[in-house]
């Protein structure tokens, strides 16, 4: 397929921090329930689409709260899925009893029920402090393969990657690397590889600022140190497009990609208050200039 423009936002309702993939000819769509105070949901959504444009909501398939989390006690936080093997491994963020936010992990051969969370997390403070890394919070996973290895992106404050085991529900801890080179890094870090260069792309500011935006940057080692460019996704105040941020990009097929993220609830007059707790989810194509790089993206949705 190639890319179209869509029209924004794609799913109705608070959402945020999306996550995309491809299965067969569906693609599934896997936010943050958002609308709630201190960003205090619990449960995630799936969404699915054959047309990138047009999506439903399949339900609840993990609630941080109950049972079906034994470690977690809320803040459902920006998930990211890995398809591996005939299984679907979705990675989350949420809170521990002692307020510390933690990447665990949930097994599923479907990709939108029978999820089942591993009754430990898979990313905590200890473990990066342990590694020798810096970042504030161990949240935003993102995925990354390559020649048949599965690799988790994360942070706040800081960036790290790691190597995950063969079962995908763990990590080989002497694989973890600090990313250098992520000029003014917040969190949501992403990569994907092209043309010989890994591209970098990361949010910037606070998901409650309205210059909350992403940043890229370029590497020849998926480690790093990574070369920053420009900021690819901005706020586009004369069209009410504020707090542009916390994305994925979707390999869709072929050479075609697209960019998910989310900004604050449109209109924003509808929202005087609390802008960053009332998001809402975008997708719009990812282009590339004659040198191999990321251009801007259009945000006139």
């Amino acid at each position: 397929m190639k890319t179209k423009r869509i029209a924004n936002p794609v799913i109705p309702g608070l959402y945020a921090d999306p996550d995309l993939i491809r299965a067969g000819e569906t693609y599934y769509l896997y936010p943050t329930t958002d609308g709630y105070p201190g960003w205090s949901g619990t449960r995630f959504h799936a969404f699915s689409s054959d047309n990138l444009a047009d999506w439903t909501d399949r339900g609840v398939i993990l609630d941080v709260a109950g049972p079906q989390v034994p470690w977690a006690v809320g803040s459902a936080w920006a998930p990211a899925m890995y398809h591996r093997n005939g299984k679907f491994y979705f990675y989350f963020c949420a809170k521990r009893e002692n307020g510390d936010s933690c990447i665990g992990v949930a097994v599923s051969t479907d990709p939108d029920r029978g999820f089942q969370a591993l009754p430990q997390p898979l990313i905590t403070p200890e473990l990066v402090k342990a590694a020798g890394i810096t970042m504030w919070q161990t949240i935003d996973p993102s995925v990354y393969e390559e020649d048949g290895r599965g690799y988790l992106l994360f942070g706040n404050g800081g960036a790290a990657i790691v190597e995950l085991g063969e079962d995908s529900v763990s990590i080989r801890p002497e694989t973890m690397r600090q990313i250098e080179g992520l000029t003014d890094f917040r969190e949501a870090v992403s990569l994907f590889y092209r043309d010989g260069l890994y591209h970098f792309t990361w949010s910037c500011d606070d998901t409650g600022s309205e210059n909350y935006h992403v940043n890229y940057g370029i590497a020849e080692q998926m480690t790093g140190p990574v070369r920053y460019q420009y900021p690819i996704l901005e706020k586009k105040p004369e069209a009410d497009i504020l707090g542009t941020g916390h994305h994925c990009i979707l390999k869709a097929e072929a050479d075609t990609y697209y960019i998910g993220y989310h900004r604050f609830a449109t209109p924003t007059a509808n929202y005087p208050e609390s802008k960053g707790y009332h998001r809402e989810v975008c997708i719009s194509p990812l282009c590339f200039d004659a040198d191999g790089k990321l251009e801007k993206v259009e945000t006139e949705e």
